[in-house]
């Protein structure tokens, strides 16, 4: 309902915002359900609806009288959707990421089984420089890539990583469909991923996936660490805030959780 602020707040505006909320959860109401779930009367509900209707914010279905949300707010979503950059809606997370644990952080989408790094934030002395903005990499030897693959349905996974042979790149590469499913499986627990210097000795990442709105990982962030810098005590905390980091993200981007 009303969110925190520091203004003195319309009231009528405060319950007309009311009872678009009631439709978060209910495609048809009627004035009286509306009434009865915000406590208040029925004629002054009639009032707010009727204003909302006329503005095309609710609409009428013919078949049951009942309300439902209007197109107008169709078309404002739309707008709010083609003006989100995620890019700029994450750099301000991974910036702190990176200021924080003095490293170096990714944020990639997916792209055909790859994964293509779309921003980099780098912090003293933290530079990583086998990665860089535009570069694709394999989603099964990444922690970007494989924070996205645990949650690929099966036949993606078929279609895009066991189709074809999983190259080594360093001796802790995952090239076999068993151990790469069961780390799969793992991550998806966890929810994030751990580069184990699979792509580049020396090199060890974390990420976690970022969710769109339909609840699909199509993108994900890492902090990667030069391995001989890398302290253990510090792990639990970056893990903590990179898992905060991507959540954070995904509602910026219209990810809910359900």
């Amino acid at each position: 309902m009303l969110k925190d602020g520091h203004k003195v707040p319309i009231k009528s505006v405060g319950h007309a915002l009311n009872i678009l909320e009631c439709f978060r959860h209910n495609e048809d109401l009627g004035i009286s359900e509306i009434a009865s779930q915000l406590g208040r009367s029925k004629s002054t509900i009639h009032a707010l609806v009727n204003t909302l209707s006329q503005w095309g914010f609710l609409e009428q279905n013919t078949e049951n009288r009942k309300y439902r949300l209007g197109m107008s707010l169709l078309e404002l979503g739309y707008i709010v959707r083609d003006r989100i950059d995620i890019r700029r809606e994450a750099r301000p997370c991974c910036q702190t990421l990176a200021e924080r644990f003095d490293t170096t952080v990714h944020l990639a989408v997916v792209s055909a089984g790859e994964v293509i790094y779309i921003d980099k934030v780098d912090y003293g002395s933290s530079t990583v420089t086998y990665s860089r903005v535009g570069k694709r990499a394999p989603m099964y030897c990444t922690g970007i890539g494989k924070s996205i693959l645990a949650y690929m349905p099966m036949d993606q996974l078929e279609k895009y990583i066991f189709s074809k042979p999983m190259e080594k790149f360093t001796p802790n590469t995952i090239t076999t469909k068993e151990a790469l499913l069961e780390e799969l499986d793992t991550i998806r627990r966890q929810g994030y991923a751990i580069d184990n210097e699979e792509i580049e000795i020396g090199v060890k990442c974390f990420a976690a996936p970022v969710f769109n709105r339909e609840g699909t990982p199509t993108h994900a962030i890492s902090m990667s660490f030069l391995q001989a810098r890398l302290g253990n005590e510090a792990v639990t905390d970056m893990v903590t805030k990179i898992k905060e980091c991507a959540e954070n993200i995904s509602a910026r981007i219209g990810y809910t959780g359900s």
